[in-house]
């Protein structure tokens, strides 16, 4: 935190005032090492400790400093408004001058001042304390607090200094960092071991800074003190770069790290808020509220799960069951429809997508690159890492063409415009950029005759048509195939029938919609949740269409509405059929 010129000036005409007016018998006599900085200060926060005003005695007796020091001292703070004397009292107190020096701090941040009302207003609607930090060199810092006053919380004080690395509110802006400050900062601070949930490695706090930037919070499930949870975001300003955190503490016997994840759509938005009245950004985005007038089909609830980001569902007909992700859990899930059994593999870091290998195994994508994954031994080995010079990216969507070539996009950890690519990685470890300036890399998949590629940018609401060349694994000639705007739903995971039409998950919008090979819509499939992700044919017959979907940043009134949200689901629509999914050839 910067003070401003006045206060500098302020406590360096002290500082002169004080060198110069003590005897140096008075120095010799003093605390050796105690600066007369030090003395002014202490006597300032004896006198703030005390709730009634001081005598000279009572100052006398609490300091211990010599007379002849205190009297000067107590002159100069006087003189220089930071004290207050009441001659008919004789007793002295805070003066003014410290008031004012505190307006001149906060009226140079202006974050404190923007994210009063909102903060108020969090807190009244949440009924849980609200807190406010920034990042002061290499500290954090608590800035304001609006707490709710019960026995399980404790009253938040402004200007403590809060564990950067065991904290939400810290977590928050750091995941904002790019990956060189984030590294520089964890390694300057000590990483220290508050409760036995406390992370104090640097690899593993990397990761879970991936997993908060991903989903747009972070969380903190007893790291800083027992018994306690919190969540934060970060409030960015006009160019993306973390201003400040806010966040919500509770105590675990009121709250669950489930019910803080359901209140982590309206701590988004106060923050959204926080920063447009800052100057910052404030682009929001909400689920439509209620479905239209979709097709009805008969929906199976599969595996009744609670999937963060559910994502990347693929059958394998060699083993007879479909491999699907929760990209922010993380986990890799194991779908056997014979037995109705999923098997859920948490694995450390962010997954992506989880594809069969022609050789066994699968191969999956992870933050830190492209990794074969033994499904017996549990055992990752690195394959490679195309976008190992970009740290702040992270791998999403991804699936092979029919000659076992994997197809995969990446975006942004945050998801910052056009900082994605689509590569072609082949199965002897080499890998091709095939398209950059990507927002947020989505569904691919090709046509029945292999002259199609169908890729999604799910930020700029289109679906593309490349020309496909199948034995050079080319692409060409970029086309909207599909475009939609913001209030219709984003556009997510996608698969391809057998009579190339596409099946195009619509986020936010409740629907599963078939588009004819032109872009037109054919068929809206109302299910029960408002973000399914993504989608594909499966079964012996390939004829049930398999569909997973996300629970992240949906509000708690949304989960109640659609408490199905995050599980896997399947439909079976007469007279439609799938196209088998190719496994990657490695």
């Amino acid at each position: 935190m910067i003070y401003p010129t006045e206060l500098n000036r302020t406590f360096s005409n002290f500082a002169f005032a004080m060198e110069h007016s003590t005897t140096p018998q008075e120095q010799a006599a003093s605390t050796p090492g105690l600066g007369v900085l030090e003395k002014a200060m202490g006597l300032l926060n004896i006198v703030s400790a005390t709730r009634s005003p001081m005598t000279f005695t009572a100052l006398l007796n609490a300091s211990t400093l010599p007379k002849a020091t205190l009297h000067r001292i107590l002159s100069t703070l006087t003189r220089e408004g930071l004290l207050r004397h009441d001659a008919y009292t004789r007793t002295y107190s805070l003066g003014l001058r410290l008031l004012e020096l505190a307006h001149e701090v906060w009226s140079d941040f202006d974050l404190r001042v923007a994210a009063q009302d909102e903060m108020v207003r969090l807190r009244n609607k949440l009924g849980v304390a609200i807190q406010l930090a920034v990042l002061s060199n290499n500290h954090l810092i608590l800035v304001a607090s609006e707490d709710v006053k019960k026995p399980t919380v404790e009253s938040s004080q402004m200007g403590v200094r809060l564990p950067i690395h065991a904290t939400a509110l810290g977590k928050a802006i750091l995941a904002n960092l790019d990956r060189e400050k984030q590294v520089d900062l964890l390694q300057s601070v000590p990483l220290a071991s508050l409760t036995a949930q406390s992370m104090t490695s640097v690899d593993l706090l990397l990761a879970e800074l991936d997993l908060t930037r991903a989903r747009g919070y972070a969380l903190e499930d007893g790291e800083s003190v027992q018994d306690e949870l919190a969540i934060a975001t970060p409030i960015l300003d006009v160019e993306g770069r973390p201003i400040g955190a806010l966040g919500i503490r509770c105590n675990v016997q009121n709250f669950s790290i489930a019910r803080l994840h359901s209140l982590s759509n309206d701590l988004i938005d106060g923050a959204r808020r926080i920063s447009h009245n800052a100057g910052g950004q404030a682009l929001s985005i909400h689920p439509q509220s209620s479905p239209g007038d979709e097709q009805q089909y008969a929906i199976t609830t599969c595996v009744p799960s609670r999937a963060m980001l559910g994502e990347g569902p693929i059958w394998s007909p060699r083993d007879g069951k479909l491999y699907w992700v929760d990209i922010l859990k993380p986990s890799i899930h194991c779908f056997d429809p014979h037995s109705s059994k999923d098997m859920e593999i948490p694995v450390g870091a962010m997954v992506s997508v989880a594809i069969p290998k022609a050789t066994g195994g699968l191969l999956v994508a992870m933050p830190n690159g492209l990794m074969t994954f033994d499904t017996e031994s549990k055992q990752l080995v690195p394959f490679c890492h195309p976008e190992a010079q970009r740290p702040s990216n992270r791998y999403n969507d991804g699936k092979c063409d029919r000659l076992g070539r994997l197809w995969i996009g990446t975006m942004d950890m945050g998801a910052a415009a056009n900082r994605g690519h689509l590569y072609r990685v082949d199965p002897d470890r080499t890998w091709k950029t095939m398209a950059s300036g990507i927002s947020v890399s989505n569904g691919l998949g090709w046509s029945p005759d292999d002259h199609k590629m169908y890729f999604t940018d799910t930020a700029r609401g289109t679906v593309y048509a490349y020309d496909f060349d199948l034995m050079s694994g080319q692409i060409s000639n970029r086309k909207s195939l599909i475009t939609m705007p913001a209030a219709d739903g984003l556009p997510d995971g996608l698969t391809v029938d057998a009579e190339g039409c596409l099946w195009l998950c619509l986020w936010d919008a409740w629907a599963v919609v078939r588009y004819s090979p032109e872009g037109k819509e054919i068929l809206r499939i109302r299910v029960p949740v408002p973000r399914p992700t993504s989608c594909c044919f499966g079964g012996n017959n390939l004829d049930t269409l398999y569909i997973t979907s996300a629970t992240v940043r949906l509000s708690e009134d949304m989960l109640s509405r659609a408490p199905q949200s995050g599980s896997l689901f399947s439909v079976k629509i007469p007279g439609v059929r799938g196209l088998p999914e190719a496994t990657f050839a490695g």
